[in-house]
C-alpha cells in the first residue's frame, strides 16, 4: 500500500546514529536483512540503503544517491517510558520523511492521503479502537495511580498537554509554538474563564528530561498542574485536550474528545482537530477510522518483546494483546543509578 518499503527485497543496509542496544533492537524489526553498523557516512558505498535513527543529520548523504529509511518510535510502544530503557513493541520505518517533521512529506502523510480504505482495513481499525479503549493502552503505559480529579461542573474542563522541550517533533513540528509556557499563555488567553489543568510531560516529572517551565507563572495560567494519575483517565475527565504536537491528542481523538493543536501533529489538518495553524500542504478529509487505520495499521512495524512469543514479527492486534497482559513497574535499581548518564538536558 502506499509504496510501504519491502524489507524482503532488500538484502543489506548500513545502519547509522544507533547505539548499539538500539541496533540490536533494530535486528529483531528486520530479522531477514543484513544490517552493518557504520560509525561514519564515508564507510557507507553509493547505492546503498541507510538507516537512520531519527533525525539524525546526514552532511553529504544526498551525494550518495542511497535509499534513506528514518526510524522512530512507534505509537503504541511499551510498558513504561523509552527514556527508561523499555523494549519497544514498535517501531516506524520512513523512507521519505518522518511522521513529526512537517517541512517534508512523510511515507505516513502519503499513506493517509492517498489509501483507499478496504471495509476490511476499517472494520480491523474499529476494533482497534475499542480495545485500546478497554484495555487502556496509550504509548508508554506507566503505572496507574488512582487521584481526585476535580470536581468541576459549571466550567468547561481543559487539558494542557505539555512536551519535551527541545525534543524533534516540536523543533520539526511545532513552527510558532515550541514551549510548554508559551502554549499555556496561549490556552490561557483564548479560555481565561474555563478550569485548564497543566500535565508534565512524564519524561520530565520522572527525571529523563528537563524543562523550562516556571512553575510561578505556569500556576497564574491554569487551575491545577498534576502529574499524577494514568493519562487515559484525564483525557476521559476534560472536555478538551490542548496540546502542541502531543501523541496524546490522538489518543484524546480515539476516545472521541475534542483536541485542539498548537502545532502541526500528524493526526492534524485532516478535520479532526481544531488546527491552530494551517497544514502546509493540501490534505483530503478523514475519518477517525481511516486516521486509525493509517497509522497503527499500515504506518509501523510490531514485534514481540514476550519470551513466550518466538515468532518476531506480528500485527498491532497482536501488540494490543500483549501490552495488556504485562504490567507496569517501578524503576529498577540499576536504572536509577544510571539515569545521571542517561538523561539528555
Amino acid at each position: 500500500m502506499n509504496d510501504m518499503i519491502d524489507w524482503s527485497t532488500i538484502h543489506q543496509a548500513y545502519v547509522y546514529g544507533f547505539s548499539y542496544r538500539k541496533f540490536l533492537i533494530l535486528k529483531k524489526f528486520i530479522p531477514n536483512t543484513k544490517l552493518k553498523r557504520v560509525a561514519k557516512l564515508s564507510e557507507i558505498p553509493v547505492q546503498s540503503v541507510i538507516v537512520v535513527w531519527g533525525m539524525a543529520p546526514l552532511t553529504g548523504f544526498e551525494e550518495k544517491h542511497c535509499t534513506l529509511v528514518r526510524v522512530e518510535d512507534g505509537f503504541l510502544r511499551s510498558i513504561g517510558l523509552g527514556a527508561a530503557l523499555t523494549q519497544p513493541v514498535s517501531w516506524v520505518f520512513d523512507d521519505c520523511g518522518m511522521y513529526f517533521n512537517t517541512q517534508q512529506v512523510s511515507r505516513l502523510e502519503k499513506v493517509l492521503n492517498g489509501s483507499l480504505w478496504s471495509r476490511e482495513l476499517l472494520t480491523r481499525a474499529a476494533q482497534i479502537q475499542t480495545d485500546l479503549i478497554q484495555n487502556k493502552l496509550s504509548k508508554y503505559n506507566l503505572l496507574n495511580v488512582q487521584v481526585d480529579f476535580p470536581d468541576i461542573s459549571d466550567r468547561k474542563k481543559i487539558l494542557v498537554i505539555g512536551q519535551v522541550e527541545g525534543d524533534a517533533s516540536l523543533e520539526y513540528g511545532s513552527p510558532a509554538i515550541k514551549k510548554n509556557i508559551e502554549l499555556l499563555e496561549t490556552v490561557y488567553k483564548a479560555n481565561s474563564q474555563d478550569y485548564i489543568l497543566y500535565r508534565p510531560h512524564p519524561d520530565v516529572v520522572s527525571g529523563w528530561r528537563t524543562d523550562s517551565l516556571a512553575y510561578d507563572r505556569a500556576n497564574l495560567l491554569c487551575n491545577k498542574i498534576s502529574a499524577e494519575g494514568n493519562i487515559l483517565d484525564w483525557i476521559e475527565w476534560a472536555d478538551e485536550i490542548h496540546v502542541m504536537t502531543s501523541l496524546t491528542g490522538f489518543e484524546a481523538l480515539i476516545r472521541g474528545k475534542k483536541v485542539y493543536c498548537y502545532g502541526l501533529p500528524f493526526y492534524s489538518g485532516w478535520g479532526l482537530t481544531q488546527d491552530y495553524l494551517a497544514s502546509p500542504r493540501e490534505k483530503r478529509t478523514l475519518t477517525l477510522l481511516e486516521l486509525i487505520a493509517g497509522t497503527l495499521i499500515v504506518y509501523p512495524r510490531y514485534r514481540s518483546i514476550s519470551k513466550k512469543n518466538t515468532c518476531g514479527q506480528m500485527q498491532v492486534e497482536d501488540a494490543i494483546k500483549e501490552l495488556s497482559t504485562m504490567q507496569p513497574k517501578d524503576e529498577s535499581f540499576l536504572i536509577r543509578c544510571l539515569k545521571p548518564f542517561l538523561r539528555r538536558d
